[in-house]
């Protein structure tokens, strides 16, 4: 568990979230921590302005560099898998994106790693989440693909961009029983949850969700 609590984690409350989170209930959501924590954090703040009146639809939301921010079920559904099943200990997230689940991971672990591929947006969800005094996240500019580039044992690794194959420096970081939440479009886009078993891996749930593709390589704008 994470040193900061809802109040150091929010500017403000959002009137409009508590749809939000009716409708994630009414999905199958139900950790209490994680509903409030998502009611709380001004989700408006990590869109595009110019669909901040669309922050709490369902939908996934441009944040900029042709990249979104997750609708919320997906977001919810990937958190809750890491509650049940994960230690709480360090989670390595590949695609910082807006930096809104980086946020909720802050909450929970007592460390995230997080690395994004585009230059701005890592700059700007840096910004973002020291702006909220998140202090338990350590960013990184890097092809989020090659891991994190110092040799740490990861409790849990979260992947926010759909691939056709898990790159291995992502599942040798990971303790054994690790978590990895991922996307993967075989044989339909979904996203999972698998346990690292020693060689094996055991599959702790799935569903049908929509991402942007798992790139290679860094861009500096």
């Amino acid at each position: 568990m994470s040193q900061y609590d809802l109040n150091g984690l929010v500017t403000h409350t959002e009137p409009r979230a508590s749809g939000m989170i009716q409708q994630l209930q009414q999905q199958g959501i139900t950790h209490p921590e994680l509903l409030a924590l998502m009611g709380n954090i001004p989700r408006q703040d990590f869109v595009e302005p110019a669909f901040s009146h669309l922050a709490y639809s369902a939908t996934p939301l441009p944040i900029g560099r042709n990249q979104t921010i997750s609708q919320p079920l997906t977001v919810a559904r990937m958190t809750e898998w890491l509650l049940r099943y994960a230690r709480l200990g360090r989670v390595l997230e590949i695609g910082t994106g807006s930096g809104y689940q980086t946020c909720i991971l802050a909450h929970f672990f007592n460390k995230v790693h997080t690395i994004e591929r585009q230059q701005s947006l890592y700059s700007q969800a840096r910004q973002r989440l020291a702006g909220m005094g998140i202090k338990n996240v350590e960013y990184l500019f890097a092809d989020g693909q090659a891991g994190w580039p110092h040799k740490i044992e990861m409790d849990a690794v979260i992947i926010t961009a759909m691939a056709s194959k898990i790159p291995l420096a992502l599942t040798n970081c990971l303790k054994d029983k690790g978590i990895l939440i991922m996307p993967i479009d075989h044989p339909t886009p979904q996203i999972g949850c698998w346990r690292k078993e020693g060689d094996r891996w055991k599959c702790l749930g799935s569903e049908a969700a929509s991402f942007v593709p798992l790139l290679e390589g860094m861009e500096h704008a």
